[in-house]
């Protein structure tokens, strides 16, 4: 069984023509995994794909775990990037505006690195909590941007529910055929922005009211509530 430290880099090149290598071999990893997925991908497949040898391959990572970690930390640091751009413009979007730009970037991103979505089946790691708190802080930062008089704590809490819902966006959205996804996509903006109205703009008239109705909660004293048996058919 392999431990949690054989998902590292056997070797870290420091020479540009290593350099080159591993970004061959990553990209090699990527394309397997995206067509095949993460568990039947193997490191003979990987190499062949590459025109490696499997020598060259195991040089540098000891074990498919060590690929797939390569990979994360490369689309980490891309969709870090995505957070940062979307901080710097976000004081002057409306929430809609805001989460149509969060959500197009989240799906333009899968759809240029296929594999990304492949590797959700993939184990965590010892890595795999300071990732979401990487990404965690960067989508507070655009709350923050959004909102600046909110406190941290309270940025953070929002941040956390954010990135589990656009997991289980792009998590649907791997799942279903290109006919499904456009509405998979709208589905989740409505979520989001019913989430965030009510957190970003709590002083918007009707706030409340879209943020509840968005996710089935009906206000107290709402014509619904005073037809007889209505309470018992919902």
């Amino acid at each position: 069984m392999c431990s949690r430290l054989a998902s590292a880099p056997r070797r870290i090149p420091r020479q540009e023509r290593g350099q080159r290598r591993v970004a061959e071999l990553l990209r090699a990893a990527s394309s397997v995994i995206a067509e095949v997925g993460y568990e039947p991908a193997t490191m003979c497949t990987i190499a062949g794909r590459a025109n490696s040898s499997i020598g060259s391959l195991y040089q540098f990572f000891p074990n498919k775990e060590s690929v797939a970690e390569a990979l994360r930390a490369q689309y980490v640091r891309e969709i870090e990037k995505i957070w940062a751009a979307l901080a710097a413009k976000a004081g002057a979007l409306s929430v809609e505006e805001l989460v149509s730009t969060l959500i197009r970037s989240q799906i333009e991103f899968a759809d240029h690195h296929p594999a990304f979505l492949a590797l959700f089946e993939a184990p965590p790691t010892a890595n795999t909590a300071r990732r979401r708190t990487i990404i965690r802080g960067r989508i507070a930062r655009v709350i923050l941007a959004r909102n600046p008089g909110m406190p941290r704590s309270q940025a953070l809490r929002l941040a956390e529910v954010v990135r589990e819902i656009v997991r289980g966006l792009l998590t649907l959205y791997a799942r279903a055929g290109s006919d499904k996804q456009p509405a998979i996509v709208e589905e989740f903006k409505d979520v989001l922005i019913g989430y965030l109205t009510g957190k970003l703009e709590p002083g918007t008239p009707g706030a409340e009211l879209r943020e509840r109705t968005r996710f089935g909660r009906r206000p107290c004293g709402s014509a619904l509530s005073q037809v007889p048996g209505a309470q018992r058919r919902i």
